[in-house]
């Protein structure tokens, strides 16, 4: 069994991007793990258990039946987009949004990479955001538990 998975993790090893920067556990939990890949010492699979060993030192063991995938690529550093977040950019225009939360509470904009592109707290519950310096593109708006794709035009 050890030796099949680690023919398959040789094949997809073998196979992935050539610009693949880090390594996504995606666990049942949510509780998702991404390793960089120039940390990654080893991968061993020991009956129904797959440890990660890094270069520094920091290990992680899972159960393979809490295991979706495990993808390699560049993963974001955006947590998580929750689907059907209307309200929380009321309306954009070439220059600017208006967001709709709460006083003092952080709006962060990530481009498609996932790159944070903006920060910024508000400073009433109902404000305009500048858009201006961004260039033309596609953005994900968050702000606490919330989401929302914007495009600039």
């Amino acid at each position: 069994m050890k030796k099949v998975f680690s023919i398959i993790l040789l094949a997809i090893a073998t196979t992935m991007p050539a610009a693949a920067q880090q390594m996504l556990i995606d666990k049942e939990d949510s509780s998702n793990e991404v390793i960089n890949l120039d940390n990654l010492k080893q991968i061993t699979f020991n009956g129904t258990t797959v440890t990660v060993e890094q270069n520094d030192g920091t290990t992680s063991s899972n159960e393979m039946s809490v295991i979706n995938r495990i993808s390699f690529g560049d993963h974001t550093a955006i947590d998580k987009i929750i689907a059907g977040n209307k309200g929380l950019v009321t309306y954009i225009t070439s220059d600017e949004i208006a967001v709709n939360c709460e006083a003092g509470n952080q709006v962060t904009i990530y481009n498609v990479v996932g790159n944070q592109v903006l920060c910024t707290r508000l400073g009433a519950d109902y404000a305009t955001i500048s858009i201006a310096n961004l260039p033309k593109g596609i953005y994900i708006v968050k702000a606490n538990d919330r989401t929302a794709k914007i495009i600039r035009r």
